[in-house]
């Protein structure tokens, strides 16, 4: 499909080796580079999917007013797809939150309201989330506004199936011994689910959550510090499609998010160390033969007065 403007930069992202991460003896890891995106971040995929989808549907028009709640870069890529297609964009987001991401929103035009942390920056709690929702919830039902509802847009799996999905297997076919990655919405896990394993029915899908929120694999709701994980079990969640759960510490993402940078070149955001450091532990479990394939979800630049790089740099 041919698209207009920015909007023709989104996907079609580098798939790139790991040079020094991967375990000795174990398994390959290649990562997806999706900071790579226009906003530099996978969002601009699921904001591309849920607006065209409701286009589609018909649900949206001249005039509409989009309404999404987010942590950070799901507006960026909302804001950057209304600026495209002439729609405006009303965000809602919390202070516990990096505040480089709600800069960028509203550099792209978005009109961003935020909400008080309940614990303070850098520390997300279910109670954050919820009142996002809430809010959130308030204005689309104001008149001509569209709530996208991230966490149950039907669109999104379907558009990270046929998007990131189908790069990776075009890429390397049904080769993938195992794919895993954080789940948020769970569309950058489940949608290369579906597609990787009509390719390779063997393929292991893993679904990483934090530490501090194991809701997946049966845990209580608590606070962590991996902005971009929902730490619960989202509406489109597909326990049948995932193989097994890993949780992944505050402090395992922190440190290979650092080590990303400092040995592989690669400056992403603390979601993207976490799913590599997801890979590392599954590639760990393989053989030199086997491949692992995880996603970098966003770049460092939105965190870089945040946790692990503020601490790095001062």
């Amino acid at each position: 499909m041919d698209r207009p403007g920015a909007l023709a930069a989104i996907g079609n992202t580098p798939l790139v080796e790991l040079q020094h991460l991967s375990p000795d003896h174990g398994a390959r890891i290649l990562v997806k580079l999706e900071y790579l995106n226009p906003t530099g971040a996978i969002k601009d995929r699921l904001a591309l999917a849920m607006i065209e989808g409701a286009e589609g549907d018909r649900r949206i028009g001249p005039g509409t007013v989009i309404v999404e709640y987010t942590g950070g870069s799901t507006g960026p890529g909302l804001a950057l797809v209304g600026a495209v297609k002439g729609y405006r964009v009303k965000i809602v987001t919390s202070s516990c939150f990096s505040e480089q991401p709600r800069q960028l929103m509203r550099a792209l035009g978005a009109d961003v309201e935020v909400l008080p942390a309940l614990v303070g920056p850098g520390i997300v709690t279910p109670g954050d989330i919820d009142g996002m929702v809430k809010r959130a919830g308030e204005y689309a039902e104001l008149p001509n506004h569209h709530f996208t509802d991230q966490f149950r847009s039907p669109y999104i799996i379907p558009g990270l199936r046929e998007g990131l999905g189908r790069e990776i297997l075009d890429r390397l076919g049904g080769s993938v011994t195992a794919y895993c990655a954080g789940v948020g919405s769970g569309a950058t896990l489940l949608g290369p689910a579906e597609v990787l394993r009509q390719a390779n029915p063997a393929i292991r899908i893993v679904a990483l959550e934090p530490a501090g929120s194991p809701v997946l694999s049966g845990g209580a709701r608590g606070p962590f510090k991996i902005q971009g994980w929902s730490g619960f079990v989202p509406p489109l969640y597909r326990p049948e499609l995932v193989d097994a759960i890993e949780t992944i510490t505050d402090e395992q993402a922190m440190s290979t998010t650092l080590r990303l940078a400092r040995d592989e070149g690669i400056f992403t955001g603390v979601s993207g160390g976490a799913n590599v450091a997801g890979a590392v532990r599954i590639a760990a479990s393989l053989g030199p033969d086997d491949i692992v394939v995880t996603v970098v979800p966003d770049s460092g630049y939105k965190y870089l007065a945040a946790e692990p790089y503020l601490q790095a740099t001062t």
